[in-house]
């Protein structure tokens, strides 16, 4: 009876060892966990640990040696979404990206499959889109949902660049100019070139219409 457990250890030992990992990445344990509880209900893949911030993301990743998929937030602690994409597609290329974000937060999705994300799923609709996205990148296929796609195709406003869209999401986190141009590297005065922009873009004139405007979706 023990050698018949023995062999059954190893057959689901080997069977987890095929299946792709899940590591959920997002700013807020919170987050991590509430998605992590979904993931870990499907039997296509195996849950893995999650991660608040890009430096622990990488070095989680470094540790893996099968087939990955990260369910990535819009921000984590010490990074934003292009940040990290970026980060991703160059040191491991092979991991799968599914970017989740708020339905305020929809310029993330756009931006996030212009940077190259396997698919996006939006956070109202996660219980019933996430399971069938998973199940479509572990057999190969990237998913991008209709309703999304629909989205993206109607939508004919004066998009953000990737910059200005990394500079509104630091703005609505409270940051000042001076702490958004030693965030991304860069100086005041060009911080504050790309906030013009961005004003224009959104048809607003301060700080706290654009922060309305990313608040209520309507950019």
């Amino acid at each position: 009876m023990g050698r018949w457990q023995d062999v059954l250890k190893v057959m689901t030992e080997d069977k987890t060892r095929t299946l792709s990992r899940v590591i959920v990445a997002d700013r807020q344990v919170i987050v991590c966990q509430g998605i992590g509880s979904l993931v870990d209900q499907m039997e296509e893949v195996a849950l893995g640990p999650f991660a608040t911030d890009l430096k622990t993301l990488r070095r989680l990743l470094g540790q893996e040696s099968g087939p990955v998929i990260v369910i990535l937030g819009v921000r984590l602690a010490d990074a934003d979404l292009a940040t990290s994409l970026k980060a991703l597609h160059k040191d491991f290329p092979h991991v799968l990206v599914v970017v989740v974000a708020e339905e305020s937060e929809f310029a993330f999705i756009r931006a996030a499959i212009k940077s190259g994300a396997n698919s996006v799923c939006m956070m109202g609709q996660i219980l019933e889109s996430l399971p069938r996205i998973l199940g479509k990148l572990v057999v190969g296929h990237s998913l991008v949902p209709t309703d999304i796609l629909r989205r993206l195709t109607n939508d004919t406003s004066d998009a953000l660049s990737r910059r200005e869209h990394e500079i509104l999401g630091l703005l609505v986190d409270g940051l000042t100019n001076f702490q958004i141009s030693a965030r991304l590297g860069l100086s005041e005065n060009t911080v504050k070139y790309y906030l013009k922009a961005i004003y224009q873009k959104l048809g607003v004139n301060s700080r706290g219409g654009a922060i309305a405007k990313y608040v209520a979706g309507t950019y």
